[in-house]
C-alpha cells in the first residue's frame, strides 16, 4: 500500500528518515538539502530496507 501511495503522491517525506521518491527524475524538484539522502523505491522491500535502517 506504501509503495502504491508513494507513486501516486510522487514524494513522502517519512520523519527521520530519507525522502522516498517514485522516480528519479523527482529528485531534481527537490530541494537541494533532501536531493542527497533521496530514495527511489519501488516495491515494498525498499521502502521496508529504508525505514527500517532509519
Amino acid at each position: 500500500m506504501l509503495v502504491d501511495f508513494i507513486g501516486r503522491a510522487d514524494v513522502v517525506l517519512p520523519p527521520g528518515c530519507p525522502t522516498l521518491l517514485a522516480r528519479q527524475e523527482q529528485r531534481y524538484h527537490l530541494f537541494e538539502e533532501l536531493r542527497s539522502d533521496a530514495v527511489v523505491v519501488q516495491v515494498g522491500s525498499e521502502v521496508e530496507e529504508v525505514l527500517q535502517a532509519c
